[in-house]
Order: structure tokens, then C-alpha cells, then sequence
């Protein structure tokens, strides 16, 4: 009996040793960087304390907020012009006040940006304003929207003016690697020339079309939709300073100004294939579908803009950070982690985890020791979770929400979030404070989102409950909890809710070398 139960074990044994030494095997290729092989330890640019990838709104910030900290800083970007994309357009008060703390909040001077006091929701002919809480802060402080390419652009020259930062145009091909350790980057320059650059840290912030991201986490990204862009001319909001949100059939549509004479207008058009627009498919769309849902004030602009001809598409790309800790090496912005756009909560993340590195960064005067940097640094994937993990979560639940469904417990809930909203008071300075990065607390989302599905319950047994609608308001519940959980998991329900208990929360600096 005794010789067979010691044989067992030793089949089990010997079972559990071949299956994690093939996880083992499996786990070390998932995150293979592009290798350079036998790289030199010498370089021309031994002097730089950091690299950074992409000179985006997160490479632009993180090389100024570093520069003026006294790190050597050399940036690589693929192209210094000015960008012109239909994203990236509005900042969240929460962002603007990450902005005066890193020192850049005169980027949005001198641009042609719009204040943005707070959001107006419509559906079914029915409106409701929904106002920032900004009572206790300096009249100064409010959302800002604008030419993504034009704030950009002035984030740029504000790095750029620091003597020790250092702006190039090149486009970065790999990682160069060493032992398991990022020592720099190869790149090839504008005139086409082939050269590498080294520094004791290198932080990549190539945008959401990364193609260095699969060296440092496993991606996964998902398109819930694609947003069309268009821009209206020479018309008025119905609440001037205000953002605008069409809870339309199939899904929400958003209008918000970018200049003092024009409003951007993004249809949202769920999934990853949209009509065509060389063929007009996309314009006999947006005229026959679209317009009609829109508020009649802004009708004939949308038609004029169509009729222009500017029409633009864009993926909604959602991506969790799920990094590999990487000695030499950080990923951040959105070749780290995406969320939907439609709350306009990206850069507030980027801003936020910029402002977050920085403190971390500050007491290290030397950043050559990269392994026990490494393990400092993972402090950063567990202090970001709270504020990050708010706004993503925020952003995929109410996209669910606000979009038509034929399930009709999912509708009860969309027509019970609009009219949650619409109550005023706590019922939308809670959510309208987590949405503008004012107040980014976990267990306020939550208490928020399953309050809203209560209160659709209420509405549905109200005055006489029937099996039928006792049935609906059971499903609602579990519709609710089958939005929210799913992206809390993928966020990490530990780090979002109870960092302090994650051993990297309370990393200490690794001690100053010799």
C-alpha cells in the first residue's frame, strides 16, 4: 500500500514538474523582445538618462515632466508634425488638474480650446444637463477641448525648450536587448539612416497602433466599434459649453466644440467594419440613420458636413494593462492601456500615470541598477490602479449602457441610467465626478452603477409589479453585473480595490549606488 502511494506521488511529481516547466518555457517566449544581438556597451549617447517613444500627449508630457526633474532626455518620434486625428480632443477637468501639476497647463493657450463646464444627455426627445462639480476649485479649472494636433504641437515645443531634452524624428524598429535587458532602441532617422541609442531607461509611448507593446505585455486588444468623425461649422450647441451625448439607436452619438467656430461630431458604429465612404454608403448613412436622432439645432450643419465630404473613421480600441516587468524598460499612454473613448478619459489616465512615475522616479538620481529598478517600478502598475481602473471601467460599462440593445431588461437599464442622471443633486455629481477624473474612487463607480440598476428595478415594479416585470428586473440586475465584473476583472479587482495589499505597494527605492 505504502510502495504505491509513493509511486503515485512520484508520477505526480513528475507530471506537475514537465507541466510547469513547459508554463515556464511558454511564459518566457510570450514576452520575447525584438533582440539586436551582441550590442555594444559604448554609445554616442551615454550621456541620456531616458528614451521615449512617441512624442504624442504621454511621450510629450513624460519627456518635459522628466526634463524638468533633470533627466537627460532624448525623444524619438515618427513624425513632428502637426497630427490631425478625430480623438484626443477633450481633456476631463481631472486631466486639466494633472496638467497645472505637471507645469503644462499653458498648452491649452493660444490653441483656440473650449472650456467644457459639464455634459448634456439626449434620448427620445427628452434632454438633461449634467454640470461638473467644480465648486471647490479655482474658476480656472474646467474641461478643455480642442485641435488634438494644435495641443500636441505645444506640448512639444514646451519639452523641447528644456535644454537637457532632446527631440528627434525617427522611427523606432526595436528594442535593443542584452541579457534580458533593455539597453536602448534602433531607429531609423528622416534622411533614412540606420542608428541606435542607448539609456539606463527606456519608455515607450508609441500611441495605440504600437508596434512595440507585444515586447513588454501581452495585449489584448479588443474594437467594440469604430467612431466616424466629421466637423460641423458655424453652428450652435444646444449647451454652449457643453459636451453632447445622442443616446442613439445603435449607439451613442457625441458632439462637443473644438474651436470657437467648430463642433467635432463623432457617431459611434458598433463593430469593426464601417460603410464605405468612397462609394457614399457612409454618407447615405449618416443622413438616413444618424440625422434624424440628432437635435434639430444641429441638423443642417451635420448635413453640410456630410455633403463637404471630410468624413474620417477611427477604431475604439479597449486594451487592460497586462505588462511584462521589464529591467531597462516602461510602456505607457495607449500603447499601455486603452479604454473606450467615448468619456473621454484617455488622457486623464496618461496625465495621471505620468504624474505617478514622476514621484516615483524623483528620489532615483541614478537609474543604471535596471533590475532592482524593475522591481521599484512595479510599484507603478499597482498606485496607478485606482485612479486608472476607475475611469476604464467607467468608460466599457457606460458604453454598454448607453448602447441600443434588443434585450429589453438591457433597455430598462439605459432608460434607467437617463433618468438616474436626470435627478440632479448626488445622482449626477457622483457619476459626472468619476466621469471627469474629479473624484475616481472604485467603490463610488460601483455604488453608482448597481444604484442605477436598483433604481430601474423601482421603476419596473412601480405602481403594480407583475411576474413579467419581476422577471425583466431580475434580468436587469444580471445584465448590470455582467457589464461591470468581466472589465473590473480585466482590470485586476485587488489592485483597483485594495492596492495596499499588493506587496509592490509598498516598494521602497532601491539604495543610491557607489
Amino acid at each position: 500500500m505504502m510502495l504505491s502511494e509513493y509511486l503515485f506521488g512520484g508520477i505526480v511529481a513528475f507530471v506537475l514538474g514537465l507541466f510547469l516547466l513547459r508554463r515556464k518555457s511558454k511564459d518566457s517566449n510570450a514576452g520575447t523582445l525584438a533582440v539586436i544581438p551582441d550590442v555594444p556597451e559604448a554609445s554616442a549617447d551615454r550621456g541620456t538618462d531616458v528614451i521615449v517613444v512617441g512624442a504624442g500627449v504621454a511621450g510629450s508630457a513624460l519627456a518635459y515632466t522628466l526634463g524638468k526633474d533633470g533627466r537627460r532626455v532624448h525623444v524619438i518620434e515618427r513624425d513632428l508634425t502637426e497630427p490631425d486625428r478625430i480623438v484626443g480632443e477633450l481633456l476631463q477637468p481631472g486631466g486639466y488638474l494633472k496638467l497645472i501639476e505637471l507645469g503644462l497647463d499653458d498648452c491649452v493657450e493660444e490653441i483656440d480650446a473650449q472650456r467644457v463646464l459639464g455634459y448634456a444627455l439626449f434620448k427620445d426627445g427628452r434632454n438633461t444637463k449634467l454640470s461638473y462639480p467644480l465648486e471647490k476649485y479655482h474658476s480656472d479649472v474646467a474641461g478643455r477641448s480642442f485641435h488634438n494636433g494644435r495641443f500636441i504641437q505645444r506640448m512639444r515645443e514646451k519639452a523641447a525648450s528644456l535644454p537637457n531634452v532632446r527631440l528627434e524624428q525617427g522611427t523606432v524598429t526595436a528594442l535593443l536587448e542584452e541579457n534580458g535587458t533593455v539597453k536602448g532602441v534602433a531607429y531609423k532617422t528622416r534622411a533614412g539612416e540606420e542608428l541606435k541609442a542607448y539609456a539606463p531607461l527606456t519608455i515607450v509611448c508609441d500611441g495605440c497602433f504600437s508596434n512595440l507593446r507585444r515586447s513588454l505585455c501581452s495585449p489584448m486588444v479588443d474594437v467594440p466599434s469604430c467612431f466616424v468623425g466629421l466637423v460641423l461649422e458655424n453652428c450652435q450647441l444646444p449647451f454652449p459649453n457643453h459636451g453632447h451625448v445622442v443616446l442613439a439607436d445603435p449607439s451613442p452619438i457625441l458632439f462637443y466644440p473644438i474651436s470657437s467656430t467648430e463642433v467635432r461630431c463623432l457617431v459611434d458604429v458598433p463593430g469593426q467594419k464601417v460603410p464605405s465612404i468612397a462609394n457614399g454608403e457612409m454618407a447615405n448613412y449618416l443622413k438616413t440613420v444618424v440625422a434624424p436622432q440628432i437635435p434639430g439645432e444641429l441638423h443642417d450643419a451635420f448635413i453640410a458636413a456630410i455633403d463637404k465630404g471630410s468624413i474620417r473613421t477611427m477604431p475604439n480600441k479597449s486594451m487592460p494593462a497586462n505588462p511584462h516587468p521589464t529591467p531597462g524598460a516602461l510602456l505607457m499612454g495607449d500603447a499601455f492601456n486603452m479604454r473606450h473613448p467615448l468619456t473621454g478619459g484617455g488622457m486623464t489616465v496618461a496625465l495621471a500615470d505620468i504624474a505617478v512615475l514622476r514621484n516615483l522616479l524623483k528620489p532615483l538620481r541614478n537609474l543604471h541598477d535596471a533590475a532592482s529598478l524593475c522591481k521599484y517600478l512595479e510599484s507603478f502598475y499597482t498606485l496607478r490602479k485606482p485612479v486608472a481602473s476607475t475611469i476604464n471601467t467607467l468608460a466599457g460599462a457606460l458604453y454598454k449602457v448607453f448602447s441600443a440593445s434588443p434585450d429589453e431588461a438591457r433597455n430598462e437599464m439605459r432608460q434607467a441610467c437617463f433618468d438616474y442622471l436626470s435627478l440632479g443633486g448626488v445622482f449626477s455629481n457622483g457619476p459626472v465626478s468619476l466621469l471627469s477624473g474629479l473624484n475616481p474612487r472604485p467603490l463610488s463607480l460601483v455604488a453608482h452603477f448597481f444604484a442605477v440598476a436598483i433604481y430601474g428595478v423601482g421603476r419596473l415594479l412601480v405602481p403594480f409589479p407583475s411576474p413579467k416585470r419581476l422577471w425583466i428586473g431580475a434580468r436587469l440586475i444580471s445584465s448590470a453585473s455582467g457589464i461591470i465584473f468581466p472589465i473590473m476583472r480585466a482590470e485586476g479587482f485587488r489592485q483597483m480595490f485594495f492596492p495596499a495589499t499588493v506587496p509592490a505597494y509598498y516598494r521602497a527605492p532601491p539604495p543610491p549606488t557607489k
